[in-house]
């Protein structure tokens, strides 16, 4: 199973971790890009220990969301749906309660803003390359091509000035320079 990351789930598990974004997406994710967390050489999560998860309070979204599947269709909005079960998953799997008292349980709440926002940054990104940016192609393939940009702490040290230290401010400051480097200069 792949388990893609946006740089807010990054954060919070170097953070659950004691490291930088820049260290962990260079040790825990595929190709050091922060966009997949890695498998270790049995093609298990690279952040499975003996007893489980070694990041479970810092889980990101997919794995709070599992056995759930979060999708958005044009017509029908946002959608959740069982996903196939993983073996030796210890996911839970009952009928019980609602779509919403699971995603209260599993604190998905600040997840799904983080990538329902790292989402729109992307799809207005992607507007900007396909219409060739504002007269200047190279400032709008930018954001695309500098990995710098994508991860967090890089990006805030770039940024400079002062740097909250609440992961919800540093998102929020993250996602603003986002945008920034979307508008040609």
């Amino acid at each position: 199973m792949r388990i893609q990351l946006n740089p807010y789930e990054v954060a919070r598990l170097a953070r659950h971790r004691g490291t930088t974004t820049t260290v962990f997406r260079r040790d825990a994710t595929v190709d050091g890009r922060g966009v997949e967390l890695r498998r270790d050489d049995d093609g298990g999560c690279v952040l499975l220990g003996e007893s489980g998860c070694t990041a479970h309070a810092a889980r990101p979204l997919v794995c709070r969301l599992y056995p759930l599947g979060r999708s958005f269709g044009a017509a029908d909005g946002e959608a959740f749906t069982h996903v196939v079960a993983q073996p030796g998953s210890a996911g839970e799997h009952h009928g019980r309660g609602t779509i919403g008292d699971f995603l209260e349980s599993q604190d998905a709440e600040p997840f799904i803003a983080a990538a329902d926002a790292y989402l729109a940054w992307l799809n207005a990104a992607m507007v900007q390359l396909r219409a060739g940016g504002a007269g200047d192609a190279a400032v709008a393939a930018a954001p695309l091509d500098d990995d710098s940009l994508l991860d967090m702490d890089a990006a805030l040290a770039a940024h400079g000035g002062d740097t909250p230290s609440d992961i919800e401010a540093r998102k929020d400051l993250h996602l603003a320079i986002l945008h920034r480097h979307l508008v040609p200069a």
